[in-house]
């Protein structure tokens, strides 16, 4: 169990000239650091976290045994010691790091941020760093994603794409407990932004790719709020590895080479022979990709499970860290053909092969963009349906910027459900149907994502045309967010192999 008294965490926050009053006894011991009042146990140093928080929750804490809090404001009103200070979000993990003893030293650490294909990118790795460990008789490499964790001692559903600071550090010093040697996790733009990641450092962090997403109030005010916020990853990471392709290229390679902490810059590209790493003879095939990866010393021939030339770019970033690390191409081409990412470009289709229906995670310009060209890179003279929604109280410019690809896209449009939270579903709905309008485009509302998708099958059955249905935003979620809460929902995937197998039998039946 860790402990610490409370002097030798005030002094870590003196160093950083953090505090503003102190008031405790600086020999009284913590065992636990906590901003969650449900889950405070007997001696725990409590933060008082958001700008709006609600002393009862300080009440709660110390009904549970909390011993002390740490806040930006005084509550007189709850007899407790304290330690004011001027920012709690630095404070957090100022005194996780202090508390937990910088456990992120005892493995390597790899961070990886984009706009897309973040989690894509860490599954990658993930398998590639599991097979090298297994090879080796090691523990298997924890990890940190949009979607789940494992950190040697926990495991399940994520709840951030990165924790909050006090439960990242919790995991750093669960995967120190087991003695993993890698963790990968992905780094939001948020966590940079709030200084969920301060005092981390990353042995390697990739930059994928940027592009205008998560805007709102309650995220990023503009776009060069969030990249500013992408770009601090540099500022923690001794090894910087960068998609060359992306957009805005010389600003990213800019701030990693000024960067004091990074020591070595790594570049992938698809189609830049002066990366490091990079792709040629890119082939679609029905049960993957192949490619030649070209590397400082020689060509190797790859194959992977999972389709979409983006996911070639995403692993190449992975390979690219793999061999950092000396991991074999053996083991990589390995784990490469291997693995698939649920939700990510799963392909599904009717038995004669008239239908097809793709389901993708695609939530934002970047995502929306390269699905449309997968798919048309797959499935060519095809016609292309696509469902999807965007989601409440966050990434607000999404509704203008989906609307105009599918416009420019597809044939057929049905907007529905995503997570709408405290929003209208159908207010949302009608902002994306008047964008799809602006940019020239039809589409029809159906409001039930079940209906939604039915109906976007029941119009691709009746088409002479070949079909492909994209059903977007959801991937292998298996929940709708609606006012706070997260309802149960069967998921994208099952009602596309329902309607599918509908399909079959009708068509069987006909015969």
């Amino acid at each position: 169990m860790n402990a610490l008294n409370l002097d030798k965490l005030a002094d870590r926050l003196a160093e950083a000239d953090e505090i503003v009053d102190l008031n405790w006894p600086g020999a009284l011991e913590v065992k636990q650091i906590s901003y969650d009042s449900r889950e405070v146990e007997p001696g725990c140093l409590f933060f008082c976290k958001g700008a709006h928080f609600d002393p009862k929750f300080l009440d709660q804490a110390k009904a549970k045994g909390a011993v002390a809090y740490i806040a930006e404001d005084h509550y007189p009103q709850v007899d407790l010691p304290y330690c004011q200070v001027h920012d709690v979000r630095r404070a957090m993990p100022l005194v996780a790091d202090a508390f937990y003893g910088a456990p992120y030293r005892a493995f390597d650490l790899i961070g990886i941020t984009g706009t897309k294909g973040k989690t894509t990118t860490t599954a990658y790795l993930h398998a590639i760093l599991d097979a090298y460990q297994e090879d080796q008789g090691k523990p298997a490499t924890a990890f940190l994603s949009s979607n789940r964790f494992d950190d040697g001692v926990d495991r399940g559903a994520s709840q951030l794409t990165t924790p909050e600071s006090l439960p990242l550090f919790k995991h750093f010093d669960h995967a120190r407990q087991s003695q993993r040697d890698f963790m990968t996790m992905e780094v939001s733009s948020q966590a940079l932004k709030y200084r969920r990641v301060d005092q981390v450092v990353f042995d390697v962090a990739a930059f994928l790719n940027i592009s205008r997403d998560h805007i709102s109030p309650n995220e990023h005010p503009n776009f060069e709020d969030y990249f500013e916020s992408k770009l601090k990853i540099f500022d923690r990471a001794k090894c910087a590895v960068l998609a060359k392709d992306s957009d805005h290229y010389d600003r990213i390679l800019d701030r990693a080479q000024r960067s004091p902490e990074v020591e070595e810059i790594i570049t992938v590209s698809l189609n830049d022979a002066s990366a490091d790493y990079y792709a040629t003879d890119i082939q679609a095939q029905t049960d993957g990709q192949r490619f030649t990866l070209h590397d400082p010393e020689g060509q190797e021939e790859m194959t992977m499970s999972m389709q979409g030339i983006f996911n070639v770019e995403n692993a190449l970033v992975a390979i690219a860290i793999a061999r950092h690390y000396g991991v074999p191409y053996a083991l990589i081409n390995q784990a490469l053909a291997q693995i698939k990412a649920p939700g990510r470009m799963e392909v599904f289709q009717s038995a004669d092969g008239q239908l097809k229906a793709i389901v993708d995670f695609a939530h934002n310009l970047l995502s929306f963009e390269q699905l449309f060209h997968a798919a048309k890179q797959m499935f060519p003279d095809h016609r292309y349906r696509i469902v999807f929604g965007a989601p409440g109280n966050r990434g607000i410019g999404r509704r203008e910027d989906l609307p105009q690809v599918a416009a420019q896209e597809a044939d057929a449009i049905y907007l529905t459900m995503d997570d709408p939270d405290t929003e209208s579903v159908e207010a949302i709905c009608q902002t994306l149907h008047q964008h799809v309008l602006e940019a020239g485009g039809q589409a029809e509302i159906i409001l039930d994502r079940p209906q939604a998708i039915h109906q976007a099958f029941v119009d691709a059955a009746a088409d002479q045309a070949p079909n492909v249905v994209l059903l977007a935003g959801k991937g292998d979620e298996c929940f709708m967010k609606i006012n706070g809460n997260k309802e149960d929902y069967l998921g994208d995937v099952h009602y596309a192999q329902a309607e599918l197998k509908a399909y079959d039998k009708a068509q069987s039946a006909s015969k």
